[in-house]
């Protein structure tokens, strides 16, 4: 009896893996805040590592790319397409504040929310 409670709970662990490995949060490893070139402030936060991506690839992207991106232009707007060095990144809003960024060749992808303070 023992032995098929092991087995059982080993197989709903493995049913569920899945559905949590989808969605991880992560430290954005900063304030968060960026400068664009006309000092405006855009606050980015509540970073989210998708599907295969981890959180230290998310937080490349984020702070090394689409941020540095950010801190390179006068517009106070935050980019929606960006090359990372090895892929291209698009960027869409989900809701006001929240954003998802996506990658089509490794079906990667990450969410965060940013916002012009």
């Amino acid at each position: 009896m023992k032995k098929s409670l092991v087995i059982l709970a080993l197989a709903c662990a493995a049913l569920v893996a899945p559905s949590t490995a989808a969605a991880k949060s992560c430290s954005v490893g900063d304030s968060g805040i960026s400068y664009n070139r006309d000092g405006e402030a855009a606050r980015f936060k509540s970073l989210e590592a998708r599907g295969t991506m981890n959180c230290p690839s998310a937080r490349y992207v984020l702070n090394d790319w689409l941020r540095a991106k950010y801190e390179k232009q006068h517009a106070d707007s935050i980019p929606t397409r960006f090359y990372d060095g090895y892929v291209y990144w698009r960027c869409r809003k989900l809701s006001k504040n929240r954003w998802q960024c996506s990658e089509r060749e490794t079906d990667t992808s990450f969410r965060f929310t940013a916002y012009v303070l």
